[in-house]
């Protein structure tokens, strides 16, 4: 890492004299700061590091050094959802990609081959030529999952976040009011929004549901896959004992599982319905299309095809790789 630095430093030298930037020197320990750090840093950070050092810039001066910086290539600017723009040293030739935790900041770098060449085969499919590219992924890393309660209030989720109903904390009134809505225990929801004035937008099925905090305080929630998603028809017993199932959307090739509840818009359920999809079917992926949409099935001995996002609603269960 050291060389890595110092063949950076010669070539700003080169690069800022050929080009006459004022205030050369006071630019150089901006470097010499910023390499120090060798992470996502943002401005506050890098002028903390001069101080360290024993230097004393303005803030002004050190943003716009760093624009420099990476207009010349030795920085790369990061900008993610609702955080301070950010900068890390670019390492010519050498890609990654981020997971950003949405609760303690924390910034994690990582790179996969089989990521990039499909990015590649995607856009060669729509005749797209890429020349560049970012992943963000935003969630919650190892840590804060490990301090985080299986079962919490719905006001505590995050956005992207996908939850089963558990139960509701509420009165009567509240109960009649959240089941008006047409939420009830057992749904699967998604967090579409989070955190304007007091309000949050959920999803179930194809419906959104606005709700304030006092609201969503009342609802208890698990993350998806950590849950039980109870069947309404069964006794209690089966619910008590029965595993979670998985998305068929979610379902790969040459799987096969048991079709355990439709949910979404009346129309969706009577369309799927009609097609001989419904409770207790046994149902195969035989293919993905190209793309990954539609996704060809096998159910009763008759080939079909759906959106993903019409399987998105289809619950499966005891899914297991089947071969044909």
């Amino acid at each position: 890492m050291a060389d890595t630095h110092e063949q950076e430093k010669k070539q700003f030298k080169r690069l800022f004299q050929q080009q006459g930037v004022d205030r050369f020197d006071f630019r150089f320990q901006v470097l010499e700061a910023f390499l120090k750090l060798e992470h996502h840093v943002t401005i506050k950070d890098i002028q903390a590091q001069l101080k360290a050092d024993g230097v004393e810039l303005d803030a002004g001066f050190v943003l716009n050094s760093m624009r420099l910086l990476h207009r010349f290539g030795f920085a790369s600017k990061i900008e993610f959802d609702d955080k301070e723009t950010q900068y890390e040293h670019r390492h010519l030739g050498l890609h990654h990609d981020h997971m950003v935790c949405t609760k303690c900041g924390s910034i994690l770098e990582f790179k996969d081959e089989a990521i990039e060449k499909q990015q590649l085969k995607l856009a060669d499919a729509y005749g797209f030529h890429m020349l560049q590219h970012k992943m963000e992924i935003y969630g919650l890393c190892s840590k804060c999952m490990e301090h985080r309660s299986t079962i919490v209030s719905l006001d505590k989720a995050k956005q992207g976040e996908k939850l089963v109903v558990k139960e509701f904390d509420a009165g009567k009134n509240m109960q009649l009011r959240i089941s008006s809505m047409g939420l009830k225990i057992g749904d699967l929801i998604e967090i579409v929004s989070a955190g304007f004035g007091g309000q949050m937008v959920i999803a179930t099925g194809e419906n959104r549901l606005v709700l304030g905090k006092g609201m969503a305080e009342k609802i208890r929630v698990q993350p998806f896959g950590q849950a039980k998603i109870p069947d309404h028809e069964s006794d209690k017993e089966s619910r008590d004992t029965f595993s979670p199932p998985m998305l068929l959307s979610q379902m790969k090739t040459g799987q096969e599982g048991v079709i355990r509840k439709i949910s979404g818009e009346s129309v969706l359920r009577r369309r799927l319905l009609e097609m001989g999809i419904n409770r207790g079917s046994t149902i195969y992926v035989e293919k993905y299309a190209p793309l990954k949409d539609p996704i060809e099935l096998v159910i009763k001995g008759y080939h079909i095809s759906l959106r993903v996002h019409e399987a998105a609603n289809i619950f499966v269960e005891n899914v297991k790789f089947k071969k044909r």
